[in-house]
């Protein structure tokens, strides 16, 4: 997709983007001329921070622990390049009392904010985690600011529960997320970080009292040991990218969604920790959103425009219109066999001059004609089938009884399906990221099945679980990044100073 959306933003632009500023890195980039260890005598190296994962929440925590004293920091990341859900998002920071806020004179206050993330969260989300958040982000995106040199866009007024909390990260031809990441691989150039790619951590070592001392890391030329004084930093992601973790702790229907975010999640965030004992919640839950799995279009628009109906491939409503589309892409995938739903709206559809062009720029299949026969004839769908439905649906507008339809429907403001042309837009349900991982208490220590910290290890960013539950407020998963990530570094730091 030509303009920078979510999840349209053309990969490979974006990964030549941030590969030109690699180039510039000189500890960044795998030393391949490096001498290869003797077999079965891994290299060891000492530092005083260790961080795995090249995302913002990995990279904050390096910046944050060299800034509180740390010397020698490294950050660790499989990929050959930052891989992360991040690059491929707006990049929209969520939070209360920042500088823009205070200055575009938008009212806010803690509390409200600290309620909202709640009531997103349906009250399952980690009231502790949720405090520290609301308490330290107003720091985080002033630092983010400041320290870093991100440039927010003016705050747009938006619908609850975004309200005027969300700072947009200004892209400058990237998409937010990206633009992000450079900012802080430059920070933390500027700030003597090591960044060393191809360096996939595969064991957290430990001492007989089971304190994390290090790491064991796979890369080009075999293993390598990374010992740290201040303990080891797990900022890998979650798991939707992992089809075994996602069918175990999800679901199978999960599994047959589209990957809206990055390939390169694939559950570190358990598969490490867990042999350490630790404590894992709510691992079935995850963010979803539409998307065409063939050329990631977005059609979430039309999901949420008020207008049509939903059905699936055979013909058949299986869902009320009126949810949002993060419950329309979930139900999609859990309640259609082939993941594949379809909206029948007409042209008083009011988001269709935004939606249709999109389809149009990547050849994205969709119909369109002057009779619902016709419409969905051209995508397959049974037509005396979405005939029917479409009859029935405009009867129960007339005689106001669409909570009598099977399922019911709960449009506020129903709107009839009469105005040719009609369209038939696809959708199918995608992945975004998954919520559940290790615990963590408020100094960003894991914690283990005992109630317990595990000595020297630590968790931010999207490894995390306990923040997050069902939903999430919009630009709150890089949010929690940066807050969780500055005080993982801080807490990092101080600890590596204390084995000293």
């Amino acid at each position: 997709m030509k303009e920078l959306s979510r999840r349209g933003v053309l990969k490979s632009g974006i990964l030549s983007s941030l590969a030109a500023g690699f180039a510039a890195f000189g500890t960044a980039a795998y030393a391949k001329d490096e001498p290869k260890a003797k077999a079965g005598t891994p290299k060891e190296y000492e530092y005083d921070v260790v961080v795995l994962g090249s995302g913002p929440a990995g990279l904050v925590t390096a910046i944050a622990a060299k800034q509180a004293g740390a010397k020698k920091v490294v950050v660790l990341e499989k990929r050959d390049r930052p891989d992360g859900n991040a690059i491929y998002a707006l990049g929209s920071v969520c939070g209360w009392g920042s500088r823009h806020q205070i200055e575009q004179g938008i009212k806010d206050n803690a509390d409200d904010f600290y309620a909202m993330m709640m009531n997103v969260s349906k009250q399952m989300g980690d009231k502790d985690l949720n405090r520290v958040y609301t308490d330290n982000i107003p720091a985080g995106i002033d630092w983010l600011e400041k320290d870093i040199g991100v440039k927010f866009g003016k705050i747009r007024m938006m619908p609850y529960p975004r309200l005027g909390r969300t700072a947009r990260v200004e892209g400058e031809g990237l998409t937010g997320g990206a633009q992000l990441v450079r900012k802080l691989l430059a920070a933390a150039e500027k700030n003597g970080v090591e960044i060393k790619f191809e360096h996939k951590g595969i064991e957290l070592l430990h001492d007989d009292k089971m304190q994390v001392t290090g790491v064991k890391v796979q890369t080009p030329n075999g293993q390598e040991i990374y010992k740290s004084k201040g303990g080891v930093a797990i900022a890998t992601g979650g798991f939707s990218a992992n089809p075994e973790m996602v069918d175990k702790y999800i679901g199978g229907w999960a599994t047959r969604m589209v990957l809206r975010g990055s390939k390169s999640t694939t559950g570190e965030n358990i598969s490490l920790t867990q042999p350490l004992y630790a404590k894992f919640v709510n691992m079935d839950q995850f963010h979803a959103g539409p998307i065409i799995g063939s050329t990631h279009v977005n059609p979430a628009d039309v999901l949420n425009s008020g207008y049509g109906v939903q059905v699936n491939t055979s013909g058949k409503r299986y869902m009320d219109e009126n949810n949002t589309y993060v419950i329309k892409a979930r139900t999609t995938a859990q309640n259609t066999l082939d993941n594949t739903g379809w909206v029948i709206v007409d042209s008083q559809c009011p988001v269709l001059d935004k939606v249709i062009p999109k389809f149009d720029r990547l050849n994205s299949p969709y119909g369109k004609a002057d009779t619902i026969e016709e419409v969905a004839k051209q995508v397959g769908l049974p037509a005396d089938k979405i005939v029917a439905v479409v009859n029935e649906y405009n009867q129960a507008v007339k005689d106001n009884t669409l909570s009598k339809m099977n399922p019911p429907n709960t449009y506020k403001k129903p709107h009839a399906i009469e105005k040719a042309p009609f369209y038939a837009v696809p959708l199918q349900g995608g992945m975004t990221a998954t919520f559940g991982g290790p615990l963590i208490n408020t100094k960003a220590e894991v914690q283990n099945l005992d109630g317990k910290s595990i000595p020297g290890l630590y968790a931010v960013g999207n490894s995390v679980g306990g923040i997050f539950f069902h939903d999430y407020a919009g630009g709150a998963q890089l949010g929690a990044a940066t807050v969780f990530g500055r005080i993982a570094g801080k807490e990092m730091a101080e600890r590596a100073k204390q084995a000293k």
